[in-house]
């Protein structure tokens, strides 16, 4: 099997995500919450999980609603899942692939794609787009890291954030995939209020 390209896959999945309207912010946690121990085991076809870790990386209490969402996302087609008939042994999971898809060639070209209509705009009305594109990256966060410790200073955990990072960097930063966010710290907090609202039903 070919080597699992862990940003392609990732942005291949969190696009997905942005794209399928059921999806929730507790589906896309439980699904790193996997993902996360496939990276650990260096991405095998196969592999066994302890529903009590997996459940403990995706900041989930409730065994119901764990099982419900892991139904939901093996028949959504995101993953396959083998429950284990003993106690004592894991369960088995097959991740599906989103780093092969045709598609995914876009991911190779995605900054220059972006830079194209910013050129075009440049030439046509200069100092108006050269506001734009500025004011454009000082909304979006610097890095990965950056959001981490924003969540982090909201007591928040660390998979939370990279899930809300990656989703926004995989569809540039914008609101419904048209307006660029003019505050990706209002954002996350938004995201997080959600996230809770979520948990608590």
């Amino acid at each position: 099997m070919k080597e699992v390209n862990y940003i392609i896959h990732l942005n291949g999945v969190l696009r997905k995500f942005s794209e399928d309207d059921r999806i929730t912010a507790s589906h896309r946690s439980l699904y790193l919450a996997f993902f996360e121990i496939w990276n650990q085991k260096h991405f095998p076809k196969t592999f066994m999980v302890n529903r009590k870790q997996v459940m403990a990386l995706a900041k989930m209490r409730s065994r119901t609603t764990y099982h419900k969402l892991l139904r939901e996302l093996k028949m959504w087609g995101y993953l396959q899942y083998h429950p284990s008939s003993s106690p004592k042994n894991g369960s088995l999971v097959d991740m599906f692939r989103f780093d092969t898809l045709p598609d995914q060639k876009m991911d190779n070209t995605c900054s220059e794609t972006e830079q194209v209509p910013v050129q075009k705009m440049v030439s046509f009305n200069k100092h108006n787009n050269k506001h734009i594109i500025n004011s454009f990256k000082q909304t979006s966060p610097e890095n990965e890291h950056v959001v981490i410790a924003y969540f982090e200073s909201a007591k928040r955990n660390i998979l939370e954030a990279k899930s809300f990072y990656f989703f926004y960097e995989s569809i540039g930063w914008k609101l419904n995939g048209k307006k660029p966010i003019t505050n990706w710290k209002a954002c996350a907090r938004n995201w997080m209020k959600k996230a809770d609202e979520i948990k608590n039903d």
